[in-house]
């Protein structure tokens, strides 16, 4: 995952984020679709901050481990208030900050349709030293359950 500020005030941040999604082996057709939709949400501290728009993908292969990217943009409307000033302080004072994401993929379990959630550990994101605007992820890669 990938963090990119692109506007920040003590009360109000902007920002871009890079979700990269490993997709294990087994999942493909047997529980999502080879081709179908897929949603991120961004959590800090267990609040919703931004859930990306619907993004299409093609072509999963089974058996295989594959990656799908998802993309999202946070504005000072969608993080005002404490959650905002809570997280400038990790930014700042930490230089690192702690999100939870949850996953949305199209569900292709015999007699089922819809989507599947999926709940993901919180990740680190961390600063890059002397800057405040570029985090990228630390530490191990978070897991997801479905539920």
């Amino acid at each position: 995952m990938d963090f990119t500020v692109r506007g920040m005030s003590q009360t109000r941040l902007s920002a871009d984020w890079d979700f990269l999604i490993r997709i294990p082996t087994r999942l493909p057709h047997r529980y999502i679709c080879l081709q179908g939709d897929v949603k991120a949400s961004l959590l800090y501290k267990n609040v919703t901050l931004v859930t990306s728009s619907r993004q299409k993908y093609n072509d999963l292969r089974l058996y295989t481990p594959q990656q799908l990217r998802v993309t999202a943009s946070l504005s000072g409307e969608d993080i005002g208030g404490l959650n905002a000033r809570n997280m400038i302080e990790d930014i700042k004072e930490r230089r690192e900050v702690k999100f939870g994401s949850q996953l949305f993929l199209t569900d292709c379990r015999e007699n089922s349709s819809g989507v599947m959630r999926f709940v993901c550990d919180e990740i680190t994101l961390r600063f890059e030293p002397g800057s405040d605007r570029e985090a990228t992820a630390f530490g191990n890669n978070p897991r997801c359950v479905n539920v």
